[in-house]
């Protein structure tokens, strides 16, 4: 009798998860990185990769390490008043930008003035940091509909909204100012190495 229970009840466990699966099926999708700025030249071919379900995004981005001095470094931020420099070793962050309705992005390109309280609904959120110890950058996070943005709004439509990642550059690792360093929004657009994902309205 208790063996027949419990095999009932796994039957029905498993039906169950698998009606989830079917109903809640994962999303990936990969494009390329480009250099810093918008229109920059692409780095690494398909290196950043994205993953959609009903709860969230998963995103990971690759690329070869920039080499200390050979790229524009941003000026000051929050806990970096004299700004990034070049040293070794580096420290990058990564950013996700979440536009939960791309069709209403302002001149019809989701930007910083489609962030917060505006008809795309748009949020930014720190994916993660990582300091820079070998010849391949590899950073990788996630953001539910649960997360608060660092500004903006939550995801309200991960399975539709538009995403960029964004790598920013925080020049040599400081210590004394970690984990705030690879926390904290550093740079603009010019200063970051992109990867864009279109949404659908």
């Amino acid at each position: 009798m208790r063996s027949h229970f419990l095999t009932s009840a796994l039957a029905v466990a498993a039906l169950a998860l698998g009606q989830t699966a079917a109903a809640s099926p994962v999303g990936s999708h990969v494009t390329d990185v480009a250099g810093q700025g918008p229109g920059g030249p692409v780095v690494s071919p398909e290196g950043a990769s994205l993953q959609r379900n009903d709860s969230g995004l998963s995103v990971k981005l690759t690329m070869a390490t920039p080499a200390p001095g050979t790229y524009t470094y941003p000026s000051e931020s929050a806990f970096q008043p004299e700004g990034a420099r070049p040293g070794h070793p580096e420290a990058f962050s990564l950013w996700v930008f979440v536009y939960n309705h791309p069709e209403l992005c302002s001149d019809g390109v989701c930007d910083a003035n489609d962030l917060g309280d505006t008809p795309a609904q748009g949020g930014a959120f720190n994916g993660g940091g990582h300091v820079v110890g070998g010849g391949e950058l590899r950073l990788a996070g996630r953001v539910t509909v649960h997360d608060q943005p660092f500004v903006g709004e939550p995801v309200t439509r991960p399975r539709s909204a538009e995403v960029h990642l964004a790598v920013a550059p925080h020049g040599e690792l400081q210590p004394d100012v970690l984990p705030d360093q690879i926390s904290t929004p550093i740079g603009t657009p010019d200063h970051w190495w992109l990867a864009q994902f279109a949404g659908t309205p």
